[in-house]
């Protein structure tokens, strides 16, 4: 994958590794160009050199020529190549050479490969090639032979006299020179090119350090306020008032907040907690304090007259009564308890098995049970939780119908959730008493409990469902359970 390596480091290596290549890359291409600039000036210098030296034989050779004084003629080459005051510029001269217009030789710095008055030898390709440009030129040229070290260029100058062509002056010089020249400019471009480049990636890992700072912090703050370690959050530093600077500050400012908002909700959660438990042990006192002062009231009673048979009948059932009342609040409590503490999963189908317990509920009433079981057998519930939840709602519904009436059941799978509804014709609760149904100790019947209802609201709670009511008087009660689902079997 293309520059899937990028995709890993952090932004502070990333910024750094962009300032540093944006860096390199304009420092390369100003150093490409200053080299090629550098080159193409030093090659017209070598040009300008080739054609003033050509030029200074040409101006005295014309005489000479027509004098036949070929040793003068020589003379002024060897002075090309003497170094010192006589000499005329310290330049590496291959060759340089006088000939007339049909290529004889009338002057050459290597007379004795070169004869006078011979044909200059011409063996190979480029010689001939040269000659024949030669032959061509009637004003100062430059002729070139192949670039590199071994190459060369000439400086060609044509002598004139009275306008007629006598020959040619031709001075030959390295392009060693040049090379050399050219690579120590380039060396000094490089050096300064990589001091840029490694100025500019320090530059480049100071800054991502400095601008990528802030945002580190604020990662770790984002991960700490993910896990709820709101305490372990410190306030980062804001150094710029640029839009990093402004996200920090932002960044501070919901920290902040946020930490006050966990704060106050822990505050809400323990008060509700403490409301929670007041509420539940005046019930709890409420509840048990009226049958305990009956059952006193007899015992006292039964103390004083113990051996009357009438007194003993009589109230023999009261404290009957009362104990089972007692009895049945304890037990309702231990159930919820106990129920919200335990979670075994199995089928779905495992809810039909209160079918038969509803049925013997109802009993010989004239009760119409439907049952609708939509749910596949392959989903997973929660037994204990699911079966007391609709156990309870079930049983309140059978209380609230009268003969002849219908109590429905019907759970199906909507998506990633369980629905149950629960609903009945009975009398209906009044609007009045539909916001404290679920509150512990809530009861408007004679001889309840008030626990079922909220027993039911804390195993949905606790199982991260929905409970809804909808109810109207004389119409019936509609209860729908909304519950997530634990697995979806995929075989």
């Amino acid at each position: 994958m293309r520059f899937a390596w990028l995709r890993s480091p952090g932004l502070s290596v990333k910024f750094a590794l962009t300032i540093t290549a944006v860096v390199a890359g304009v420092a390369f291409t100003i150093g490409a160009v200053m080299v090629t600039l550098d080159w193409k000036r030093f090659q017209l210098e070598l040009e300008n050199s080739a054609l003033l030296l050509a030029h200074s034989v040409s101006v005295t050779a014309a005489d000479y020529i027509l004098q036949n004084d070929y040793w003068s003629l020589f003379k002024s080459l060897k002075k090309l190549t003497t170094k010192g005051p006589g000499g005329v510029q310290e330049t590496l001269i291959v060759t340089a050479m006088i000939i007339d217009p049909e290529g004889n030789i009338l002057a050459h710095l290597q007379p004795s490969e070169n004869p006078l008055g011979l044909p200059l030898s011409r063996g190979d390709t480029k010689e001939n090639e040269l000659w024949l440009s030669t032959q061509a030129v009637r004003a100062p040229t430059i002729l070139s032979s192949r670039f590199g070290k071994e190459g060369f260029l000439e400086g060609v100058v044509p002598i004139f006299s009275d306008q007629i062509l006598l020959g040619f002056v031709r001075v030959r010089l390295s392009y060693r020179e040049l090379f050399l020249k050219a690579q120590r400019s380039a060396m000094v471009i490089v050096g300064l090119t990589l001091g840029l480049v490694l100025l500019g990636s320090l530059l480049g890992t100071a800054l991502s350090r400095r601008m990528t700072k802030p945002l580190t912090a604020m990662t770790q703050g984002i991960e700490a306020l993910g896990r709820g370690e709101l305490a372990t959050i410190s306030p980062i530093a804001v150094s710029d008032n640029d839009e990093i600077g402004l996200l920090t500050m932002t960044f501070n400012k919901i920290a902040a907040e946020m930490a006050e908002k966990k704060t106050l909700e822990e505050q809400v959660a323990v008060s509700e907690k403490l409301v929670a438990l007041g509420r539940i042990s005046a019930g709890v006192a409420h509840e048990v304090n009226n049958p305990l002062a009956g059952m006193m009231n007899c015992i006292d009673t039964l103390k004083k007259h113990p051996n009357d048979p009438e007194l003993v009948a009589r109230y023999l059932p009261l404290l009957d009564k009362g104990l089972n009342r007692i009895k049945g609040i304890v037990q309702s409590l231990l159930i919820e308890l106990h129920v919200e503490d335990t979670q075994a999963t199995d089928s779905a189908a495992s809810l039909d098995e209160l079918r038969e317990l509803i049925a013997s509920e109802i009993g010989g009433r004239d009760i119409q049970l439907a049952w609708d079981n939509q749910l596949d057998e392959a989903i997973l519930i929660d037994k204990i939780r699911v079966q007391q939840i609709i156990l309870n709602l079930l049983k309140n519904a059978i209380q609230a119908v009268t003969d002849d009436g219908t109590v429905s059941f019907t759970t199906y799978q909507d998506g990633d959730y369980v629905t149950l509804i629960i609903s009945d014709d009975g009398e209906g609760i009044s609007a009045d008493y539909r916001k404290q149904i679920f509150d512990p100790f809530f009861t408007t019947k004679i001889n309840g409990t008030g626990l079922g209802l909220w027993i039911v609201y804390r195993l949905v709670e606790c199982m991260h469902g929905i409970i809804e009511v909808d109810s109207e008087l004389a119409k019936g009660t509609r209860f729908v359970v909304t519950l997530p689902c634990i697995e979806a079997s995929t075989s």
